[in-house]
């Protein structure tokens, strides 16, 4: 006779930690991706609410669309010309530093002179100066410039980054020798090297810090608070703190006011996300 064969025991596996592991880095980043969303999710609902509805009502899409308030915000507080001052300074900041940047980054990754490495060491070691150190001296420097009170006051202290000089030097390093060689081989100019070779091989590296720089200024409200005064010259966040104080329970103007903020940046952030995001890479990737 033949023997009947006993089927495979099949034993239950447990959940293995490293599943667990995978799991608990993820719930973490939802709840971090959620608080860091949720307050502009609610910002931008509440920017269509009427004022009774925001400070009463507890669901988050608004019963009745309104854009009364976004009418109301570009109607007073000069916040057009506020719109239009911080536009113009934050784009010409931005250009400036692209331009300044680019150059001494160039010169500190591709030339040799004596004291290089000692006077980008001194740039560096500015970084890790707090600005309110240099309020005081800075604005001083401005006011005997006649500077003060002039959108020109705060573009003047933004021409020159120490940051942009050395992403822009750490990038720089990583371009090849031998295309620069080339050029000079074949009588090209040091200002033809830079302009047609090295710029559109940095344009990532370039996209990242125009971005970073136009967040920062844009956003700028100390050193604007201190030079400005003039209502006419004032940026935007300046109008917003003045909002805050002279409005200070119209929550659904401040909410409409700080969409308007908001808005170009996150313009520019999606236009240029692309190229920041492969600037910051191929920057991180020199040691």
């Amino acid at each position: 006779m033949q023997k009947a064969v006993a089927p495979p025991v099949v034993s239950a596996r447990p959940l293995s930690l490293g599943g667990i592991g995978r799991i608990f880095p993820h719930i973490v980043l939802l709840f971090l991706t959620f608080t860091s969303v949720m307050p502009f999710v609610w910002m931008f609902f509440g920017s269509f609410k009427t004022y009774v509805e925001l400070t009463s009502a507890k669901t988050l899409l608004p019963a009745h669309w309104t854009f009364d308030n976004y009418v109301q915000i570009t109607q007073r507080v000069g916040f057009p010309q506020a719109f239009l001052n911080t536009t113009l300074v934050a784009v010409a900041v931005t250009l400036a530093t692209l331009v300044t940047s680019s150059a001494a980054g160039y010169v500190f990754a591709k030339y040799r002179f004596w004291g290089k490495e000692k006077v980008f060491t001194v740039l560096l070691s500015t970084m890790m100066v707090p600005f309110a150190v240099v309020l005081v001296p800075l604005y001083v420097t401005v006011a005997n410039l006649a500077l003060a009170d002039k959108l020109f006051g705060i573009i003047v202290t933004g021409l020159c980054s120490t940051f942009g000089i050395f992403l822009m030097r750490q990038f720089m390093e990583s371009i090849p020798n031998d295309l620069i060689d080339a050029g000079r081989i074949d009588g090209a100019g040091e200002w033809w090297i830079f302009s047609r070779v090295v710029l559109p091989l940095a344009k990532a590296s370039l996209s990242a810090l125009a971005v970073f720089t136009f967040l920062g200024s844009w956003d700028n409200f100390l050193w604007p608070l201190v030079v400005l005064t003039s209502p006419e010259n004032q940026t935007l966040p300046l109008v917003l703190a003045g909002l805050r104080s002279l409005y200070w329970s119209r929550y659904e103007l401040y909410a409409a006011g700080s969409m308007l903020t908001v808005l170009p940046v996150m313009i520019v952030y999606v236009a240029a996300s692309k190229y920041f995001v492969q600037g910051i890479a191929m920057t991180g990737l020199k040691g």
